[in-house]
């Protein structure tokens, strides 16, 4: 096995086993529907088929997918967290895989809109949750976050479309953290202290980024109107007929400010331009299972897709009809991302729940 190096900030160099060449992942395995852990349609999701292929003889069967991260500009270049086994990077749009120099667990992963041979991820080293950050592609990933202690993860990660310094970060542990000025220095947000849970997701809102969601696993939802002077709890605004607090996923509008949506146990509510929720008309079936993901088309906010089980449904009309679509996998999808030039590609991860 190959010892990699990654350079940590402020000034120490360490040594670690690149997690892709774990046995677990980088085994020999058939690239087929069964045992796929990514997926692709080239035509807005009629037909999938798997992307998992590292050389003749290898694939990553083996992993479960945390998150991806496509290169804004450069659609072939598309990176790929994973649960325990690294980072992997493929330059041919998911045709080909290379495993990348990063910690495990990368959770979260994203570009710098303004300058995307910037790039953050968050990861696990030795055990300590970190943030870690890229200057252009192909270098070393510095260390810009780290947690206190062992055992938490920074499970999600989000950067301002506005001001691509402006950076928020959520741990499994509940903690909110944020920088301005690009990951130089952070500061806590403070935030109910009873709405205390894994942070999934966060979106900024399509009209501002000083306006913030947070999705806290299987608890609630956070906002904020003012950068995170003050986070407001509106779970019980959310799904008033049930009261679910079960909250798997978060996403907002990319175009139309005010507008966001999350994924129950309940099904999909909707955020208006005000603060009103409401459901939106689901497939019936498909709510007896935690909705975990949902994505909106980049260039055509009427387009939504979701994940429910082993299937994946889609809507062109803003959520009044839904088209489905089989899944033949043994996991399930964990994340759904957009090619942001040519939407009719789409990408998906698959893990074990």
């Amino acid at each position: 096995m190959t010892k990699k190096i990654l350079s940590i900030l402020p000034v120490v160099a360490v040594t670690f086993f690149l997690s892709g060449c774990s046995l677990t992942s980088l085994v020999p395995s058939k690239n087929t529907m069964a045992n796929a852990t990514l997926i692709k349609t080239e035509d807005s999701g009629s037909t999938w088929n798997p992307k998992m292929k590292i050389d003749d003889k290898k694939t990553i069967a083996g992993v479960d997918v945390l998150s991806i991260a496509i290169h804004p500009t450069d659609p072939s270049i598309i990176y790929l967290g994973t649960m325990s086994s690294g980072l992997f990077v493929s330059k041919d749009a998911g045709d080909n895989w290379t495993a990348v120099a990063y910690p495990d667990k990368a959770y979260g992963l994203v570009f710098n809109p303004a300058n995307p041979d910037i790039m953050y991820g968050s990861g696990v080293f030795n055990g300590r949750a970190k943030i870690f950050k890229r200057l252009a592609e192909g270098q070393e990933w510095k260390e810009i976050y780290t947690e206190p202690a062992d055992g938490t993860t920074i499970s999600a990660l989000a950067i301002s479309k506005f001001n691509p310094n402006v950076i928020y970060a959520g741990t499994n542990e509940g903690v909110i953290v944020k920088t301005v000025d690009g990951g130089q220095t952070w500061v806590n947000l403070k935030k109910d202290p009873g709405l205390v849970g894994p942070i999934v997701s966060i979106g900024f809102d399509a009209a501002s980024d000083a306006h913030v969601f947070f999705a806290v696993f299987q608890i609630g939802v956070l906002e904020t109107k003012n950068a995170g002077t003050t986070i407001e709890n509106i779970t019980e605004k959310i799904d008033t007929a049930t009261h679910t607090t079960s909250i798997y996923n978060l996403v907002t509008d990319p175009y139309l400010g005010g507008v966001a949506y999350v994924g129950t146990d309940a099904g999909i509510f909707r955020r208006s331009g005000s603060d009103e929720w409401s459901p939106l008309n689901l497939i019936q079936s498909s709510k007896a299972f935690g909705i975990r993901v949902i994505a909106i088309n980049p260039k055509n906010s009427k387009e939504l897709m979701y994940s429910s089980a082993k299937a994946i449904y889609k809507s062109t009309d803003g959520g009044a009809k839904w088209a489905t679509f089989q899944l033949d996998t043994a996991k399930e999808i964990s994340v759904l991302k957009y090619d942001m030039i040519n939407p009719v590609k789409i990408y998906a991860g698959l893990r074990s729940f």
